[in-house]
């Protein structure tokens, strides 16, 4: 094998570079196009020195286009990887844009729910104040007529309270002076 094959060639594929030995220690073969010339106009000699650098050449087209070949496989398995690595991000990403788009119409509809409840609750508690203040100002009117018929009463009850004081005064006074007729005095 020649020194001139590359060492990346030599390191990563050792069986083709095998079979190019074979090969160039086999008998060249003839292209279809060729006719076969006759035995004896043959040089032998010429030929096989001929081979040597036709297998050097022979060896770095094929180390070409093993390289080229790799390169296109890696760069062809790139693109697949590519590829589908953006699928599939399309996907997780498509997922959770339509997960958070969801949660977020269900979280805009509990709170377009939860303000319509308050508006309605915050509607029926003013209706209560509303309720509750009516009735305030009907039992503040109802304290201020009994407040007044009480301090009517009051009057007219201290004028009859006096009046029985003064009656129970006279007849006390008229009890005594029956006592005092009837019972002689003796003190």
């Amino acid at each position: 094998m020649s020194s001139r094959v590359p060492s990346l060639l030599l390191y990563h594929h050792p069986p083709i570079i095998a079979m190019a030995q074979r090969r160039a220690q086999a008998q060249p073969r003839l292209r279809k196009t060729e006719s076969v010339a006759p035995v004896e106009d043959f040089d032998f000699l010429a030929s096989q020195q001929s081979t040597g650098s036709d297998d050097h050449a022979l060896q770095l087209a094929l180390a070409q286009q093993i390289t080229a070949s790799k390169e296109k496989k890696r760069k062809d398995m790139e693109k697949k990887f590519f590829q589908a690595a953006k699928h599939k991000l399309t996907g997780d990403i498509t997922g959770a844009a339509d997960n958070v788009k969801n949660a977020l119409e269900e979280t805009e509809a509990l709170y377009a729910k939860f303000i319509t409840d308050y508006a309605a609750s915050e509607d029926t508690i003013r209706g209560l104040w509303v309720q509750i203040q009516v009735e305030e100002q009907t039992l503040v009117a109802i304290a201020q007529r009994q407040r007044e018929a009480n301090a009517e009463l009051r009057v007219v009850t201290e004028t009859a309270q006096i009046a029985g004081m003064a009656q129970v005064k006279e007849a006390c006074h008229e009890t005594r002076n029956v006592i005092e007729t009837l019972l002689p005095v003796s003190f």
